[in-house]
């Protein structure tokens, strides 16, 4: 095999990051160094994350979250002349796309100079219904992998690798609070019932939600808007409470903690409840689909222990790319 330049492995941001770092994780872990890691500009907690494993470069972020596609016009024109760029100073043969809008100008430009082979990577979470971004890059000529053999239902091309999540990074213990976690986004009608369950100890990671209000009242509680280490928190919960999205799956199957998904309504862009009904099941966990006292409380009464082991798709993740890169 020939001398390999390097592997772009775009992380986005938020649950797309996630992929990314799995990724990236493996492949350090295989001895491979020369990873480039992409993230979006205003998500910087994550260039933390993801120094050990590479060179970060932030870029602009087309469309943020829930973001109307016009107002995010310039910033289209933006990100694709920041990819072009960056295609052009790393000259590498293998990209892999985390998902969101955030990867379609770098793919495209690294597809377009480079003649990169893409792999992107479907969410999760979906079942039913298909990313549009992975849809539009496996249409520009990507590898589709997938996580669960029912998504080649909705990618009859793509490649099962089992599921992809990010590795557990301290040793799970009980540390007697609840972790709330929602992601980019949050969801304030989650919290203000968690509030009224009268949980004495709990930390609140609220996304766009402030969440000083909480804490005023509940002064045993912590809680912050983002973290660059989710790890930490995830691994001292005694019950991690947690969206549709990517890190119910850390929370289950990297720690194995008692979880509750709650369905996110803010979530527009993701997946249908019906994929998540079934990403639950995958999980064993709990869903709740429309948030109440009486909902929340059952839910914590039903918690179970995970009984199904899976492989960890990352690594064969990374072999692929590793495989990929070094060929050409």
């Amino acid at each position: 095999m020939g001398e390999c330049d390097g592997i772009i492995l775009i992380a986005g941001y938020g649950g797309h990051s996630g992929y990314a770092f799995a990724v990236a994780y493996e492949l350090f872990r295989l001895g491979f160094q020369r990873n480039i890691i992409v993230v979006a500009e205003g998500y910087e907690f994550l260039v933390e994350k993801f120094k050990p494993y590479g060179e970060v470069v932030l870029q602009t972020l087309p469309r943020k979250p829930a973001e109307p596609l016009y107002r995010g016009l310039g910033r289209w024109v933006k990100a694709f002349w920041q990819s072009a760029k960056l295609a052009s100073k790393y000259r590498v043969n293998t990209v892999f796309a985390g998902g969101s809008n955030f990867s379609i100008p770098l793919t495209m430009t690294s597809k377009i100079l480079n003649t990169s082979k893409i792999y992107t990577i479907e969410a999760i979470e979906h079942f039913t219904t298909r990313s549009r971004t992975v849809r539009l890059l496996e249409d520009f000529g990507g590898t589709v992998l997938l996580h669960w053999e029912e998504q080649l239902e909705i990618f009859p091309k793509g490649v099962v690798v089992g599921p992809v999540y990010e590795p557990p990074l301290y040793e799970a213990i009980d540390r007697d609070y609840v972790l709330v976690t929602t992601g980019t986004l949050g969801y304030k009608e989650l919290f203000d019932c968690i509030e009224k369950l009268g949980f004495k100890n709990v930390v609140l990671q609220s996304g766009d939600i402030d969440p000083h209000p909480y804490v005023k009242r509940n002064p045993s509680w912590v809680a912050f808007r983002y973290t660059s280490d989710i790890h930490k928190l995830l691994a001292g919960a005694s019950l991690v409470i947690a969206q549709q999205g990517v890190t119910a799956s850390i929370a289950r199957l990297a720690y194995r903690k008692p979880t509750i998904i709650t369905w996110n309504p803010r979530v527009t862009l993701g997946a249908s409840r019906q994929d998540v009904r079934i990403y639950a099941e995958k999980l064993e966990v709990p869903l709740v689909e429309e948030v109440s006292l009486n909902a929340l409380r059952n839910a914590v009464d039903n918690v179970k222990p995970l009984t199904k082991t899976y492989h960890v798709g990352s690594l064969k993740v990374a072999n692929m790319l590793l495989h990929c890169c070094q060929a050409n």
